[in-house]
């Protein structure tokens, strides 16, 4: 009975529209001339509002970045969907940093932020808590070098981690530390997991580690033959091969230097008997034999 009353509205008012003179005429100027009007206006907008996002790109990023976090905090705060209780967090990047350990910084810190900060109407007041979650993470996690926050949505946080890469084992005052190319030092507890490290000794050997990086990567199946290198007085690198070889490397021009090395190295028996290759005089190789023997290489 509903249906057949619906149907029958529609058919009293179809035939009004297609009766009714008046009624017409207003229907054909809606479809002659409002709607091109509007339909021309509407796409002449649009392409001004894409234009204009796009020369913010290229021209004022961060500008945009504002505007789309201001729109969306102003979106999520209306909606009362914004609040510091993030009921997903979502975590990449961390190797050895623990996982658990960053969830529950950030529900500490999230839960004791000032709840009166977060209700101020800006983007900008969410800033001090993404900080004080950099800094807690950062202070409890030796691993983490660099961290990206970012709330795509009101309960949800994004963090991204950029851990330290291991590069050496250092050692310094009867302690041993895992550094990066870059100088950064943890207090390694257990040894197993970089024992394949080379080890540096000597002070300030660690801030100096990024030369060798540098010179290790010219060649990484020589480099593979490394066990230990030795910072001598803040000037040089003293390098001991797998095999007992000793290398002398000079203060200056190291790459070259090292670059001469792969050339003796890789000569058919060249390296029988030796103890020492000394490299520390620019363009001279000198090649200290077992028998305590001394030669100058020359030619090469």
């Amino acid at each position: 009975m509903k249906n057949f009353s619906l149907k029958l509205l529609r058919e009293k008012v179809s035939d009004l529209l297609l009766k009714n003179f008046f009624l017409r005429k207003i229907k054909s100027l809606f479809y002659r001339k409002v709607l091109p009007i509007f339909l021309k206006t509407l796409s002449a907008l649009l392409a001004l509002i894409l234009v204009t996002l796009i020369m913010l790109k290229i021209f004022k990023p961060v500008y945009l970045d504002k505007i789309y976090h201001k729109s969306t905090f102003y979106f999520f705060h209306y909606l009362n969907l914004d609040n510091q209780k993030f009921s997903e967090i979502k975590i990449i990047g961390n190797k050895r940093a623990k996982t658990e350990d960053i969830q529950k910084i950030v529900d500490d810190v999230s839960k004791n932020f000032p709840q009166q900060e977060l209700q101020k109407k800006s983007s900008e007041d969410y800033e001090p808590l993404i900080k004080k979650l950099i800094v807690e993470i950062k202070k409890h996690s030796p691993w983490v070098d660099k961290i990206v926050i970012t709330r795509s949505m009101p309960n949800l946080i994004s963090i991204t981690i950029t851990e330290y890469e291991p590069f050496a084992i250092y050692q310094d005052d009867n302690k041993k530390y895992v550094t990066d190319k870059d100088g950064n030092v943890i207090l390694l507890n257990d040894i197993e997991e970089f024992k394949h490290l080379v080890i540096l000794s000597g002070k300030g050997a660690n801030t100096n580690a990024k030369s060798l990086f540098n010179i290790f990567a010219i060649d990484p199946i020589l480099s593979r033959r490394v066990y230990s290198a030795t910072w001598l007085g803040g000037r040089r690198w003293d390098i001991r091969f797998d095999n007992g070889l000793l290398i002398k490397l000079p203060e200056e021009g190291i790459s070259e230097a090292w670059q001469s090395l792969i050339k003796v190295y890789n000569m058919q028996g060249s390296i029988v008997g030796l103890k020492v290759i000394d490299l520390r005089i620019s363009g001279k190789i000198y090649l200290e034999y077992q028998d305590s023997l001394i030669k100058e290489m020359k030619n090469l």
